[in-house]
């Protein structure tokens, strides 16, 4: 088979320069010193943030004697134009202890007690302040709902509304003070920790005697 030769075409001559825009490969690159410095946002990140702290829940953050055990939930409904004062705090608990350590031990919770009882009014009507113990099951999702509404028949819930009759009903076990409630709707009766109670109607001396007692037995 004869062999046919390519016909030549002229092309144009082109300049390289012109279309590689590569960096020049004779040229040696740059030295890590003379690279211009890049700063990055650091501002943008991945997921929720955290709700930031109010200026109460710092401060109490930084107390020292608190020694990380300050839960801010506790005081999430307080008033930011009334800013709650550690200092102030820790010395009116003094007062009522008698004592310079209050340090939430048995025998601190027994002073405390006899405190309540001279000062705290009856009837007071409570609530909880958060879900207690066996209701967090339910609340998480593990737990059904029909289930949830069966027990809260038989079982004191956060949502309830209780009364507290009599002082003679407070009593000091291993988790602090308790106190016997009776339920506003079936009038059942219930053993309560104190600490987990705040007064439904804010009135003092109630509401202030609740508070300050939740707040010292579970921070301090």
């Amino acid at each position: 088979m004869p062999k046919f030769n390519k016909p030549k075409v002229n092309q144009p001559k082109v300049n390289k320069s012109q279309v590689d825009d590569r960096p020049n490969q004779s040229k040696s690159l740059p030295s890590e010193s003379e690279l211009p410095l890049v700063q990055l946002d650091e501002t943008i990140v991945a997921g929720r943030r955290p709700k930031p702290l109010n200026d109460l829940q710092r401060l109490l953050a930084e107390l020292p004697e608190l020694g990380g055990t300050f839960k801010p939930e506790i005081f999430a409904d307080l008033d930011e134009n009334n800013p709650f004062n550690g200092g102030q705090f820790e010395s009116k608990i003094r007062r009522i202890l008698g004592n310079k350590k209050i340090n939430a031990d048995l025998k601190n919770t027994i002073k405390y007690l006899d405190y309540l009882k001279q000062n705290f009014q009856v009837p007071c009507h409570v609530t909880g302040i958060e879900e207690f113990e066996w209701e967090e099951e339910y609340l998480m999702g593990f737990g059904t709902k029909k289930e949830y509404a069966r027990l809260k028949k038989t079982q004191p819930s956060y949502t309830d509304k209780f009364t507290i009759h009599r002082l003679e009903d407070f009593s000091i076990q291993e988790d602090g003070i308790f106190v016997e409630v009776q339920r506003v709707g079936d009038r059942k009766k219930f053993m309560l920790r104190l600490a987990e109670l705040e007064s439904v109607d804010d009135i003092p001396p109630n509401n202030h005697l609740l508070h300050d007692y939740s707040v010292w037995w579970i921070n301090f």
